[in-house]
């Protein structure tokens, strides 16, 4: 995962504005949806039953857990595709999972997120770049309104200045 890790660094340095030199590799955590609900009702300690989150949660980037951060991320043979793998860590539609919330790591670890105008607007970079991933591999996006979402969840005027 580590090599994975690294090379999808690699790929926001060349494809971004995101500085990548200094940012070490986080801790990544598969985790199956309910787990994944789980986690993140109580990482973001919110009053909601974790069914209404299960399945509407692909991956969490938590700055706090761990040394440098966890990723938790729905695992590789629940993505899209993943029975096309051997290696199910190669399917691009996992990669895209992962890679979203890498880009979150790496505005955390940067502190490019405290120069953005709410937390939401880091949404911007990670699903326009996840879109740009796809394409690139020329994998068809399963997002099919990604445009919106890049506005919706990259605009600050949904969730108020503090986001």
């Amino acid at each position: 995962m580590d090599t994975l890790i690294a090379s999808l660094l690699v790929w926001i340095g060349m494809n971004s504005s995101l500085s990548v030199a200094q940012v070490p590799i986080p801790k990544v955590v598969e985790m199956s949806p309910r787990e994944i609900a789980r986690q993140v009702r109580d990482a973001l300690a919110i009053a909601v039953d974790e069914s209404r989150l299960e399945g509407r949660v692909l991956g969490f980037y938590d700055p706090d857990a761990g040394p440098v951060g966890t990723i938790y991320v729905l695992r590789a043979d629940l993505a899209p595709n993943a029975a096309r793998y051997a290696d199910k860590a190669a399917n691009p539609y996992f990669q895209e999972r992962l890679l979203h919330e890498l880009i979150h790591h790496v505005q955390f670890r940067t502190a490019v997120i405290d120069s953005l105008p709410c937390r939401a607007a880091a949404e911007r970079d990670a699903y326009r770049l996840g879109g740009a991933f796809l394409d690139q591999r020329r994998v068809p996006d399963r997002l099919a309104n990604r445009a919106y979402w890049i506005r919706h969840h990259g605009s600050c005027s949904r969730f108020g200045a503090s986001g």
